[in-house]
């Protein structure tokens, strides 16, 4: 059969040469836009490492200092730290909260983060520094990189995790160490003198699924007690309390009624605890409005419109060729041939000319990835990559043409003998 059709096809070669062309331009179109869906696809659905089920953000405002209620402190006054730690030990005390977490500017799916930079001998490496207390690890079921469980690593935390102190994600230890098991190894702030000691190694973490920037996270303790000594009451307010339920409490509305449940216990001196929101509609709002989900809406958008004109033109083309070939169709039925065979035939000269065009498709695809035009944030340009990327594009077009040749091979074949003499 398919030498048979190789024959058909250098016969007709100059018609045929027409359609090769179109056949081999939208190949490696479709190669590009399928790299890069594909590349999209396991961006997306790599591991983040935080667990968002039952996870609540508890929002902590603080009253203007213009209004009648302000309460005025002494300069130096540790008031407003125990206010702020009594709105902590009240959302921990209800019966639906299994843990809390407080943090600074080291919460996922947002843009405020903090950068920082280590060292290991002459190797540097920009991080993303996360002040956290040992209770958001477990708030956000981070674990470690051999596996523990947040629950366990949470309690190595608290004795050991001080300012010399700190947890490293995998991704730092690996490029660092060129391994994950570095408990007790040492490493140097950007101009320290003083070593910092790795206590914990947690598995990669990245701020969303768009995230190829910050996966390298450094953890140290947030001390409430030493912010306070830096920073001013307002401060406080840009310190992110998180909160996890117990296992089947959450419902749609959960953090509303726990916020009109708490309103009175959720105040303490100047701090009133303002809006508690599911981490599940944070994560949807921040990817609803992310510029990447914004791209990728509009190269899916252009990737549709293109697809659908692919298949126009294919099917155009197609239902064409086998239009102005009636007569010959019309003998081969006449002179036996049968409609099922009919009917392959036509669809597998479709399939042999996507395939005889892909062979000098492929080498210009393969030059353009030497040429490094392909991006390797997600995956490196491989051979398996190129393997994987062809295989879809031919896998799509192949497709197209099978369904755009189907209907007028189906119609040519369904000619009665009479009637395909005639056209002979």
């Amino acid at each position: 059969m398919v030498t048979h059709i190789l024959k058909l096809i250098k016969a007709q070669f100059r018609s045929n040469s027409w359609v090769l062309a179109e056949l081999l331009v939208v190949f490696v179109v479709l190669w590009f836009m399928a790299d890069y869906f594909l590349m999209q696809g396991i961006q997306m659905n790599r591991p983040i490492g935080f667990k968002l089920d039952n996870v609540y953000q508890a929002v902590v405002s603080i009253r203007p200092a213009e209004s009648p209620s302000f309460i005025r402190y002494e300069e130096g006054s540790e008031e407003p730290l125990h206010n702020f730690e009594r709105i902590i030990e009240r959302i921990e005390r209800h019966p639906d909260v299994e843990v809390v977490g407080v943090s600074y500017y080291s919460l996922p799916y947002t843009h405020s983060n903090m950068g920082d930079g280590i060292r290991r001998d002459s190797t540097h490496l920009d991080v993303r520094s996360m002040l956290v207390s040992p209770g958001y690890l477990q708030v956000f079921g981070i674990r470690s990189a051999t596996g523990e469980s947040s629950e366990e690593l949470g309690k190595k935390l608290p004795d050991m995790l001080n300012m010399t102190d700190m947890a490293i994600s995998a991704g730092i230890a690996e490029e660092l160490f060129g391994r994950t098991d570095v408990i007790g190894a040492e490493l140097y702030g950007y101009g320290d003198s003083i070593p910092r000691h790795v206590v914990a190694v947690t598995e990669q973490l990245r701020n969303d699924e768009y995230d190829l920037i910050h996966q390298n996270t450094l953890f140290t303790r947030l001390d409430l007690p030493l912010f306070q000594r830096k920073m001013g009451e307002s401060d406080f307010t840009r310190i992110q309390v998180t909160f996890r339920t117990r296992p089947g409490i959450s419902s749609p509305d959960y953090g509303q009624q726990f916020l009109k449940e708490m309103k009175r216990q959720l105040t303490a001196g100047n701090y009133w605890v303002s809006d508690v929101v599911s981490y599940r509609d944070i994560r949807a709002d921040f990817l609803a409005n992310s510029k990447e989900t914004n791209n990728r809406k509009l190269f899916s958008a252009l990737g549709v419109f293109f697809l659908v004109n692919v298949f126009l033109a294919v099917i155009g083309t197609f239902w064409f060729r086998v239009n102005r070939r009636r007569s010959e169709l019309g003998l081969r039925m006449a002179v036996g041939s049968t409609r099922s065979g009919i009917q392959t035939l036509m669809i597998g000269e479709g399939v042999v000319l996507l395939t005889l065009a892909a062979l000098p498709a492929l080498l210009v695809c393969a030059n353009l990835v030497w040429m490094d035009l392909l991006s390797a944030t997600v995956m490196p340009a491989g051979t398996l990559r190129f393997f994987v990327v062809s295989l879809i594009t031919w896998a799509t077009l192949a497709l197209t043409i099978i369904l755009a040749t189907w209907y007028p091979s189906r119609k040519a074949s369904h000619l009665e003998p009479a009637e395909a003499l005639h056209y002979e």
